[in-house]
């Protein structure tokens, strides 16, 4: 393989095809982040709309440093790992108290901001700053391991082959460009499955081609199947409003509003209504990181509100409860999960 020529047909490739996309119309490190934070296990078609929403509430680092928590989360809300919201906020409060509402430049500094990885700062470093670094994710894996028909796991064994091929390549010049070039080609042409090979234009340094093995690259550990749980959720409607928790910290899905949940074990009996009349059920499956949760979702109707021991017995995983007007509840962004449940039940609430 010839790292220079390689270097430069990508490039020449992507000069012509590359994804018109609104956090590359310019090098401001701001938008750079939000946009990689929110690609973190969702498709670009999907977070299009939520960057869109989310800069246009927070513009700026300070304007996000100094947004309400509870306000970023339901920006956030339907994306997913929430995880990474919280640590936006925390990261956007790193830069204003120790950059002076400058982000850092160098790979090092980026890697001190929370919820920084290795791939967010190389991708922030070569595309605002120029730096030469290499930015590997799952992706840009999949395409070095055909090119060089890496016969180790490249999140292992086969994880310095990997950095040691991107590290020639973007050493070349315009790192961020050729990680975006990379990002590209992995979207459009060296799919997971049934790569378009003959549509590629480095195909000539691919030795998994070569070989026509493109299909067993890269070598994949063997798929963990997500562990299964059950859970009990209340949708609790007295008067022309809906009850909703926000999970604490440590749990879950912390700081987020929800409807009120917890798990229950397999052999637990179906309770009865805490309070309230129980109208109607339904069954919504959820996942949240390595697990598929099954949640039994029950319309409550109370005509006297339940008191504040009658909510901690509902819910013991929520820090705090409060009850929102039906016809608001579009403001708040629940997860989708929620939501679909709620689109079931309100109607044989009301």
């Amino acid at each position: 393989m010839n790292p220079a020529r390689l270097h430069r047909e990508i490039l020449a490739w992507y000069g012509e095809e590359k994804r018109d996309l609104p956090w590359r119309r310019s090098r401001d490190p701001y938008r750079i982040w939000i946009s990689e934070i929110m690609l973190q296990q969702t498709r670009v078609e999907a977070v299009l709309p939520y960057f869109e929403r989310f800069l246009s509430n927070f513009p700026t680092v300070n304007d996000l440093a100094e947004a309400e928590l509870d306000r970023v989360l339901n920006l956030w809300a339907g994306l997913g790992y929430y995880s990474r919201a919280r640590n936006l906020h925390a990261a956007a409060k790193q830069v204003v108290r120790d950059f002076h509402g400058k982000f850092p430049q160098h790979y090092d500094e980026l890697r001190t901001l929370k919820g920084i990885g290795p791939y967010t700062a190389a991708a922030i470093a070569s595309m605002a700053f120029h730096k030469a670094h290499c930015s590997i994710d799952g992706n840009l894996e999949r395409v070095f391991a055909r090119l060089l028909a890496l016969k180790k796991d490249p999140k292992a064994a086969g994880k310095s082959d990997i950095a040691e091929l991107g590290k020639l390549v973007v050493e070349r010049g315009q790192a961020g460009d050729v990680n975006q070039a990379f990002m590209d080609l992995a979207s459009a042409i060296c799919l997971p499955r049934n790569p378009l090979c003959e549509l590629c234009p480095i195909q000539s340094h691919c030795e998994a081609k070569r070989q026509g093995e493109q299909a067993d690259f890269p070598v994949k550990k063997p798929k963990v199947e997500k562990t299964s749980l059950r859970a009990s959720a209340w949708a609790v409607i007295s008067g022309k409003e809906l009850l909703l928790a926000r999970r604490a910290k440590g749990e879950w899905l912390a700081g987020m509003w929800d409807l009120p949940w917890d798990l229950v074990g397999d052999k637990d009996v179906r309770k009865s209504a805490p309070f309230g009349h129980e109208l109607a059920s339904c069954s919504q499956a959820r996942s949240i990181t390595r697990y598929k949760v099954e949640f039994e979702v029950r319309g409550l109707v109370c005509r006297k509100r339940p008191t504040a021991l009658d909510l901690s017995k509902l819910c013991a995983k929520a820090d705090e409860f409060r009850w929102v007007k039906l016809e608001e509840l579009h403001g708040i962004n629940l997860p989708r999960p929620s939501e679909k449940a709620l689109e079931k039940l309100l109607p044989k609430l009301n």
